[in-house]
Parts: structure tokens; C-alpha cells; sequence
């Protein structure tokens, strides 16, 4: 079986040592870990495309996602770097669920779907403060900051991030996209976000978009 085929027969069948296997196996015969990168990517669009036609179910898409991004952090990241090579980015991304909000699967899949679409993403995990988005923000020269928040308690901290942009005089610098199941596009708008997602799928879309204005 060729590489590209064993790696996405090993995502789409959920079986995380052999693509971690395949991985290191690659390497070690050196092939560029920016290919095997591109084609995990190739891999994810393919699942995402199922599930939009309702051919997998989300629980199936998380753990593909969770065992992708288990291979890239842990094997191809450090591969890349240790090459002194860069992957090619369509922007950079920050994300986080914010704060007073610990819930992250529906963040890590978005992660994980705009990574497999070519972005360079920074996960800062969950209960990130409005300072600790902008502080990454403003270190890595994002283009898009995404505000993920799954309970109503926790809404208003997006909110606080823009807000918290308007005063430091920084928020025309960043684009901002908001999700999560109490958000809304009325309440994208209502904040002054510039995009609201319903689903992973949806974010990599509108983050597409919103960068193409540019």
C-alpha cells in the first residue's frame, strides 16, 4: 500500500498507533514531514465532506480529528522544526475557549479543520482571558482571533475581547469569529464580531472568506 493511502486508511479508520507508526516510519526514510502534513489534510477535508453529506457522524469526525492532531503535535511538528522548515500558511490563526468556559471539543475540531486547510493555528485551550488572546495575538501577528463559548454564562466574555481590543486601539487589526451552541449571528453582530460559524466546517469557510477581503 502506497504512504498516502496507509495514512488515510489509517484516519478513516480510527487507528492512531498505525498512523503514528507511518509517520515516524516516513521519516525516517526521509520524507518531508510537510508532505505527510498535506496529506493528513487531504484526509481531513475528505471526512469533512462526509459529514456535511451526513455520511459520518460527529463523534466518528472528533476522534479522527483527535488522533490527526496526536500525530501532528507530537511527531510531524517537532519533524518540521527539527528541519528548520516552514509549512506554508494561509494565515494565522488564535483560538481559545473563553473565559468561565472549560468545554473544548467543538474548538479543538475547528483547530484541527482549519490546521488540515493549510492555516497556522495557535490553541490557546479553555477559560482564556480577553489579555491572554490579544497577548497571543499580538505576538504571533494573527489574522483571525475565533472565540469559542458552549454555555450562555460564558457569551459575554467574547464580548469582553472585542471590547478589550476597542480600548487598546487594536481592533481593526484582527478579524474576529465567534461559534458555539448559545451564539448566533444575530449575536456575531450585537458584539461587532466579523463572522459567526455554527460548526467546524462553517468556521474554515467564513475564516476563508473573511481573509480573501483582505
Amino acid at each position: 500500500m502506497a504512504l498516502e493511502e496507509t495514512i488515510k486508511d489509517a484516519i478513516f479508520n480510527w487507528e492512531e498507533e498505525k498512523l503514528r507508526d507511518t509517520c515516524k516510519k516516513a521519516i525516517k526514510d526521509d520524507i518531508n514531514p510537510i508532505e505527510l502534513v498535506n496529506i493528513i489534510g487531504d484526509a481531513m477535508k475528505i471526512l469533512g465532506e462526509k459529514f456535511e453529506k451526513e455520511e459520518l457522524m460527529l463523534p466518528e469526525l472528533i476522534v479522527a480529528a483527535n488522533i490527526v492532531k496526536s500525530a501532528i503535535d507530537e511527531i510531524l511538528d517537532p519533524a518540521i522544526r527539527e528541519r528548520g522548515e516552514v509549512r506554508e500558511s494561509k494565515g494565522k490563526i488564535v483560538i481559545g475557549t473563553v473565559e468561565g468556559d472549560v468545554h473544548s471539543i467543538g474548538k479543538d475540531l475547528v483547530a484541527s479543520f482549519l490546521f488540515s486547510n493549510g492555516y497556522e493555528v495557535y490553541n490557546l485551550g479553555v477559560d482564556v482571558k480577553a489579555h491572554d488572546f490579544i497577548k497571543k495575538a499580538e505576538e504571533v501577528n494573527a489574522d483571525v482571533i475565533g472565540l469559542s463559548s458552549l454555555v450562555t454564562l460564558s457569551m459575554d466574555f467574547q464580548r469582553q475581547v472585542i471590547e478589550t481590543m476597542k480600548k487598546e486601539g487594536i481592533r481593526d487589526k484582527y478579524k474576529v469569529i465567534v461559534g458555539g451552541a448559545p451564539t448566533s449571528a444575530d449575536w456575531a453582530e450585537k458584539i461587532d464580531a466579523d463572522a459567526w460559524a455554527d460548526d467546524s466546517l462553517n468556521a474554515v469557510k467564513k475564516i476563508n472568506q473573511l481573509l480573501a477581503k483582505n
